[in-house]
């Protein structure tokens, strides 16, 4: 979702994002938020691409995915709720688009076995504020020292 969801337009519950929004790429260097930077040119060049060689694409953007991990190192995602975890003082003002890794692998399959697939996708499974994940956490992990506040 970061090259969909940073457009520079206000959030607020009701508002809904969807396929034709695009993260601006001002916004995100002007920001220094690099990561989605580097996700919202990718996109771009790989449209620019497809259109000038008549190639059919399509393109998935998974919000921030959770779930069983095959590595057996941390990735971008995790690294969220690890910080809640290891003893941060405050919980970030944020929402997260949530959004199981066994769907965005679902979704893939889809992807290539549906010849009418095209376009853009958005994933996302839950919109839940960090407030809410250290409730969730708190209740499956009750000894652990989460943020309050």
């Amino acid at each position: 979702m970061v090259a969909v969801a940073y457009s520079g337009k206000p959030l607020a519950p009701d508002v809904i994002i969807d396929e034709t929004w695009f993260s601006d790429a001002a916004g995100c260097e002007k920001s220094k938020l690099w990561y989605m930077l580097s996700k919202t040119l990718a996109e771009e060049a790989a449209w620019k691409f497809a259109k000038e060689n008549a190639i059919d694409m399509l393109a998935i953007n998974p919000g921030l995915v959770i779930g069983p991990l095959l590595q057996p190192t941390l990735n971008t995602s995790v690294e969220s709720v690890l910080k809640l975890v290891n003893g941060s003082e405050r919980f970030p003002n944020v929402t997260y688009r949530l959004v199981d890794v066994r769907d965005v692998a679902g979704a893939h399959i889809l992807a290539i076995e549906n010849p009418s697939a095209s376009g853009r996708y958005c994933l996302v499974g839950r919109v839940i504020h960090c407030s809410e994940v250290i409730k969730v956490l708190h209740q499956l992990f009750p000894h652990l020292n989460l943020p309050e506040k």
